[in-house]
């Protein structure tokens, strides 16, 4: 017999070669930026040097955007408001309050955040284009309110902004100022890095690929939008400060909504998700922008003042074109096609080592949750109903589901049976009725509730997390079992967490024996695989009910006898199931209980052999009426 080998873990390694190997990159890279930084002022002209320092500063901006748009999927075109509001906020606490420039930086950096949270409250329940108008209707606010406020100074702006002083050094030359806020920019490098490999990070690319399946699985994709929003606007905040000191004026230009795409075009050249792309972005932009007024007049002479803007439109035009997936894109591809790229070296927190696992092995089971006795009610649903206008998709449907047992939903196409699952799972609102588990009625709420409760789902057509490989599609699983927030993340105080999820995930994916496919993208895996995959993401989640819709579709002989065996097993060990699936035979076998829908309603309920031997149910799935089946099945019983 040949036993399973052990995967490799990052957790397996010493604190110290555990932090390397999880941070060597971000290492390496805020390492290379540093010292680029401290050369620059030694080696470039003061036209670079000024190009250069703005990079830097519209750096912050565009990482906070990075991590709205690249992780938490909104598109935001407000980004120039929440940086104005630092600016001027900074501004007038440094002139007109006489206050210490630290304390004036962290009260404007708070102020655009504060900002953020009074509007995304509303704002972060729209989606897609709806937001975009919104944010970009709070951007003229905040222009139209700065050149009318006597506080901001109206269209003159807020000017004598005094340099910084750091240990008694005045902050008097680019080269001292590039230096000045060099520190800050690498600082947030490393808190949106940590962010996007943490908890919350994978939660947010998740909801990115399958927002309903990442709910399923607890994440409150609402709450962890509004937290995104609130830390880009600090980051935008952070960047009007700079900005502030550096022009030394503050005026309604930094609200003006060119900004705002001038920051969203930084994002998207350097590539949507990219942190590190958002830097690059930045200095792409701001040497397009600069080097176009230079090349314009010496294509075309004569040419001054918003024509110079032609060509720097004409190459962000092309560089989109050319590279839809940005700067990032382009690295990424470039690095792959060298000899040595691609090679994970030993320790890394990717590295797997493919399990050699044989049929007879008897895999280990996923831990489940068992917090009702067997027998005793763990699902009520009473009256539930769910109308579209004048068509009736479930009616007044009313069953009990025992706990420790399976119960399998039938029925012909179009019956209702996928209806029921979304009302029971928090996905549809019911439109009458209520759905009671552990006691708690979770009708009418969101999934994350249902499945904070310990209610776990797949789906009839396949949510997959394409954005990542398939043991991060389990990881994400695990969600509701972790604790670590966006601040936990950002700090990358969760590492020891983050590797025994991930070892859990690798355990539960052997339980299926697909351990080989782990490190492949999810993508890529063929449809019966996937369906597999889906499987153990939901079992990584400890549930206590499981609601599973056709999950022994697209399998092989094979994997359904796996997948029946497994069923078998966790119903053995206390789970309760709920199974849609149209292999009738398969869900007798399977079953202890099992309910028919017919035209949304239930027609059955009861154990496989009652419900197979139905009159009902028989003409739900031949077609005949009530008096011919019972004829048959009278006909049928006599011979017997």
């Amino acid at each position: 017999m040949t036993h399973a080998t052990t995967p490799t873990f990052v957790g397996t390694l010493s604190p110290r070669a555990r932090f390397w190997a999880n941070n060597k990159g971000t290492l390496i890279g805020c390492g290379v930026l540093v010292a680029l930084m401290i050369v620059v002022p030694f080696t470039a002209s003061s036209s670079v040097m000024n190009i250069v320092v703005f990079a830097m500063i519209f750096a912050l901006p565009a990482i906070g955007l990075n991590l709205l748009m690249g992780l938490a999927g909104q598109v935001s075109l407000g980004q120039a408001a929440f940086f104005a509001i630092g600016a001027y906020t900074h501004a007038i606490l440094l002139t007109k309050l006489d206050l210490p420039g630290p304390v004036a930086a962290t009260v404007g950096v708070l102020a655009a955040m504060l900002v953020a949270l009074l509007v995304g409250l509303p704002l972060m329940r729209l989606r897609g284009h709806y937001l975009a108008l919104a944010t970009l209707g709070l951007g003229f606010i905040v222009m139209i309110g700065v050149r009318e406020w006597d506080v901001t100074g109206r269209t003159t702006g807020i000017y004598g902004i005094s340099r910084p002083t750091v240990l008694g050094i005045p902050i008097d030359n680019s080269g001292f100022f590039l230096w000045f806020v060099t520190p800050f920019v690498v600082i947030g490098l490393i808190l949106a890095l940590n962010l996007t490999h943490s908890r919350a990070g994978r939660a947010l690319s998740a909801v990115n690929d399958s927002e309903l399946a990442a709910e399923s699985l607890g994440v409150n994709t609402y709450a962890l939008r509004l937290k995104v929003f609130v830390l880009s606007a600090g980051f935008a905040g952070l960047g009007g400060v700079f900005y502030a000191y550096q022009v030394a004026i503050v005026s309604p230009a930094t609200a003006e909504f060119h900004l705002s795409v001038s920051i969203l075009l930084m994002v998207v050249i350097g590539g949507l998700g990219s942190v590190w792309g958002a830097v690059a972005g930045a200095f792409l932009v701001q040497f397009l922008g600069e080097g176009m007024r230079d090349i314009i007049p010496a294509v075309f002479p004569g040419a001054t003042g918003e024509v110079q803007l032609l060509g720097y439109g004409i190459v962000l035009i092309l560089v989109i074109l050319l590279l839809p997936g940005g700067l990032h894109q382009a690295a990424t591809s470039l690095w792959q096609k060298l000899p040595f790229a691609g090679k994970r070296p030993p320790g890394d927190a990717h590295a797997h080592a493919h399990a050699a696992e044989d049929d007879t092995t008897i895999p280990q089971l996923p831990a489940v949750s068992t917090p009702v006795a067997a027998g005793e009610p763990i699902l009520v649903l009473e009256g539930l109903t769910k109308r579209y206008g004048g068509v009736v998709a479930v009616n007044d449907v009313s069953l009990t589901v025992p706990a420790g047992s399976i119960l399998g939903l039938i029925g012909p196409n179009g019956a209702g049976k996928t209806t029921c699952f979304n009302m029971i799972s928090g996905a549809l609102i019911p439109s009458e009725g209520t759905v009671t588990f552990l006691g708690q009625v979770i009708s009418g709420r969101k999934p994350h509730v249902a499945a904070k409760h310990g209610l776990t789902r797949t789906f009839q057509n396949l949510q997959v997390f394409t954005s990542t490989d398939v043991v991060g599609n389990v990881y994400m699983g695990r969600y509701r079992k972790g604790s670590a927030g966006v601040l936990r993340g950002m700090l990358g105080l969760q590492s020891a967490e983050q590797s025994a999820h991930r070892a859990a995930s690798y355990e539960i994916l052997q339980s299926m024996r697909l351990t080989d496919a782990a490190d492949d993208s999810a993508s890529d895996l063929s449809f019966g695989k996937q369906r597999i995959m889906e499987v153990c993401r939901a079992l990584a989640a400890e549930p206590a009910l499981l609601l599973l819709d056709e999950p022994m579709a697209g399998l092989s002989g094979t994997e359904r006898e796996v997948m029946a065996e497994l069923l078998r097993r966790l119903r053995t060990a206390g789970l309760t199931i709920v199974l849609v699936e149209h292999d009738v035979a398969q869900v007798m076998s399977l079953a202890d209980h099992v309910a028919v829908l017919d035209d949304g309603v239930l027609i059955a309920h009861g154990d496989p052999e009652s419900v197979r031997n139905d009159p009902a149910v028989v003409v739900a799935y031949l077609g005949t009426d009530l008096d011919e089946a019972e004829a048959e099945l009278n006909e049928l019983e006599e011979h017997a």
